[in-house]
């Protein structure tokens, strides 16, 4: 019998649609348990009734999966041979603390889930719950008394970086982060190119949020005789004749240009938090982000308002979907790529996939530090998960990382020392922060997060 459970199963978008991506696989839904976890009872509730009816729809073909639900995390990791967490400690009141009070300061974010301020105390929120999820694992999951395979954890919170970091630490080898950015960015940029999907290829390499499409290629899928070739020269003829793409993503188009070439992932909302150079001033933030849709606009807590303007839409498509007399199944899996995992590893069919995981002896990514967390090209099989390695980032590239890494790289160590000092010096570290406050002015702004969010921080 084959587990997999997911803990924060009540998202009631995200969750559902990773938990329908499992039942679109002929190999995970024969002898299958799938564990439905979340600490929200009534929304465990909805999204176990939503499963249920899921089945009942389609019991020709998910007869052979069992859904449970449990508000016990151990419990629900019991003989669990894949995990998969999505998890946000304190919601969205402490989200808008992460916004507000480094606002005060002037430190505006547009996301502030990943880097900065916001990034570093969400890690310290939800570092602890994280951390015994995967000790959960090692003492109660699969194959936890014998030696083979272990259980695998399959992160998706935020901050990536550091939540990956954090777990291979404590157990390692134990969680691969998962995040959708890549394929996201080759979804986006085949149409500005006019092209499919299909027809490009690409080596995308660095750290969460901030990977870089070292090879980028194109090859026409109607013409058999056609060979890859370098698509960047496409992208820049996109870029010329679409003037909303030009201006909504400039913030990234520059920094392409500026750093070599090389095209990067995530939004232009999120990278102008992370480097020191769309912040800082006001005439900068209305140059590149005005009259933006969302997060494109670099609004401060663009992407908070947004989801609380989104929250009730999809609680009232959910509960919608809930009532129907037969809910379908989907033929495919959407880009989340925890299903896809799991069923190369459960048939050893291989599936590649960028994933987040430990720069091993640096022998990922070569001159980014040992044991950071780097993204990389992964493949899954019956064997387990490999990453790619010997890749070397040009020197632009991998400045810009490195001033991510060591944010990171402070944050972690605060956390596994419990030292408020390393918390303070992760985020004197933050470029965006750096470039807008004065030392004194980041001490009294972490101070001030620290008390304001305490009751979600009893290790310090």
């Amino acid at each position: 019998m084959l587990k997999i459970t997911f803990i924060g199963a009540g998202s009631l978008q995200f969750g559902k649609e990773l938990l329908t991506d499992m039942c679109t696989f002929p190999a995970l839904r024969d002898d299958t348990i799938i564990c439905l976890e979340d600490v929200n009872a009534e929304r465990l509730d909805l999204m176990f009734k939503y499963m249920q009816k899921l089945k009942e729809s389609n019991l020709d073909k998910l007869e052979g999966i069992t859904f449970q639900k449990t508000t016990n995390q151990r419990e629900a990791i019991v003989d669990a041979k894949y995990v998969i967490g999505a998890i946000n400690v304190g919601g969205y009141n402490a989200y808008k603390l992460d916004l507000d009070i480094p606002y005060k300061y002037g430190v505006s974010q547009c996301i502030g889930d990943t880097l900065g301020p916001g990034g570093v105390f969400r890690f310290i929120r939800n570092a602890p719950v994280l951390k015994s999820i995967v000790e959960d694992m090692a003492e109660v999951g699969h194959n936890a008394e014998n030696k083979g395979i272990k259980p695998l954890f399959m992160n998706y919170s935020n901050p990536m970086a550091m939540n990956t970091w954090y777990c291979n630490t404590f157990v390692p080898d134990s969680t691969v982060g998962l995040c959708y950015g890549v394929i996201d960015v080759i979804m986006m940029l085949s149409v500005v190119m006019g092209v499919k999907p299909i027809e490009l290829d690409y080596l995308c390499a660095g750290i969460n949020h901030m990977a870089w499409f070292l090879e980028f290629r194109y090859k026409n899928s109607n013409d058999p005789n056609s060979t890859w070739q370098d698509a960047y020269p496409l992208l820049e003829e996109g870029i010329k004749k679409d003037d909303h793409f030009a201006q909504f993503d400039k913030v990234r188009i520059d920094l392409m240009r500026a750093v070599g070439g090389y095209y990067m992932t995530e939004s232009t909302g999120a990278i102008s938090e992370y480097t020191p150079y769309f912040r800082k001033r006001k005439d900068l933030l209305e140059e590149y982000g005005k009259d933006h849709p969302g997060i494109e606009s670099l609004k401060h807590a663009a992407d908070y308002n947004i989801q609380q303007e989104e929250q009730q839409k999809m609680e009232k498509k959910f509960m919608s979907q809930l009532k129907r007399s037969r809910i379908p199944l989907r033929e495919s899996a959407s880009i989340l790529y925890a299903s896809q995992i799991i069923n190369a590893m459960e048939t050893n069919v291989p599936f590649r996939f960028n994933g987040n995981t430990m720069n091993k002896e640096g022998s990922l990514i070569t001159n980014l530090p040992k044991g950071c967390c780097v993204e990389v090209p992964i493949f899954a099989d019956s064997h387990g998960l490999h990453p790619q390695g010997g890749i070397t980032l040009p020197t632009a590239c991998q400045a810009l990382n490195m001033s991510n890494i060591m944010v990171q790289k402070a944050a972690v160590e605060g956390l596994l020392e419990l030292n408020k000092e390393k918390i303070y010096q992760a985020v004197m570290l933050d470029p965006n922060t750096a470039s807008i406050c004065s030392l004194e002015e980041i001490r009294d702004m972490v101070d001030e997060m620290f008390q304001t969010q305490a009751k979600w921080l009893p290790k310090f």
